[in-house]
């Protein structure tokens, strides 16, 4: 039946990616998460905690009671600064999570003409919000499931936009220490309606992954691989294509000592992601650095809070 579903989901996503515009959802895909984001996005086959909510909603059945999660990162320098806080409950056979994001900036030059010349007048600023609700629960010992649901709402100077989406996930336990995944964002393309009257389709995505995860006395090593798969034609700007479909990778690699202490480094879509985690109480304080071959570097905080 799993099988016959993925079939059915696969096919939907490739006409409708045929359908839509390209890269109109990048402002969604800046990941979150100090760990997730210094093993290089690659996160959907993790032991899961609240950032599953954004990037696959079956590794939520990892919390095991609340958890709140807050986010600061200056993306690019300080071209953008991006804010996430979350909130997350165990209760009544699964976990949900409610989550809120922003991601703005200034920079936008306004300009009018004067004789003949453009000259600018203002400077105006943007901004990306985004509200989702995410759900997991666990099918047996081995499977999990997730759905999440996003509200989205774009003001870009004297425009604005309103659009709603659908994320689904699976994640399966091949061994005690082998996770697979898939996820699928934007399942059936989110459609982002401008208030000039023009529209925007954000395509589908979907992300296979992969996770290692095998302890040496204290110390506890992780490896991560995720793959995100297109078919809309990327073939100037993907890693890989072949005709209308592409992929992008990201791969993560953490060592943990004694639970406490954890470094980690990655490969985001070919740039290099570094950091480092500490674990006392109920408190989780990761940081990450991101290395984009040619912008400035980003800076990414965030905290855990269990209880």
């Amino acid at each position: 039946m799993l099988k016959k579903a993925a079939v059915i989901l696969i096919i939907f996503i490739c006409v409708s990616s045929a359908m839509a515009e390209k890269f109109a959802g990048e402002f969604l895909y800046l990941g979150v998460g100090g760990r997730p984001l210094a093993m290089g996005g690659a996160y959907i086959a993790a032991e899961g905690d609240i950032f599953s909510s954004y990037y696959n909603p079956a590794g939520l059945t990892d919390v095991e009671n609340y958890q709140a999660a807050f986010m600061h990162s200056e993306t690019f320098g300080s071209l953008l600064n991006h804010e996430y806080v979350s909130l997350a409950r165990n209760q009544y056979g699964g976990v949900a999570a409610l989550s809120i994001s922003r991601l703005g900036g200034g920079g936008i030059l306004v300009t009018e003409p004067n004789n003949g010349v453009f000259r600018v007048v203002e400077e105006e600023s943007h901004a990306d919000y985004v509200v989702g609700f995410s759900y997991g629960r666990k099918q047996n010992s081995k499977l999990d499931w997730g759905l999440s649901a996003k509200a989205i709402y774009r003001k870009i100077v004297a425009s604005s936009a309103w659009g709603i989406g659908l994320d689904a996930g699976l994640r399966y336990r091949v061994r005690d220490d082998i996770i697979a995944a898939v996820v699928f964002q934007d399942l059936t393309g989110t459609v982002l309606s401008y208030s000039n009257g023009t529209k925007e389709n954000i395509n589908p995505t979907m992300k296979l992954g992969l996770g290692f995860s095998r302890e040496y006395g204290k110390f506890r090593g992780t490896i991560l691989a995720d793959t995100d798969v297109r078919f809309e034609g990327r073939e100037t700007t993907a890693q890989f294509s072949q005709s209308w479909i592409s992929a992008d990778t990201h791969f993560g690699f953490e060592a943990m000592y004694a639970d406490v202490i954890a470094a980690r480094v990655g490969s985001d879509i070919g740039n290099l992601t570094t950091g480092v985690g500490l674990k006392f109480g109920r408190f989780v304080v990761d940081l990450a650095l991101f290395d984009h071959s040619d912008l400035d570097t980003s800076y990414r905080g965030s905290l855990i809070i269990n209880w």
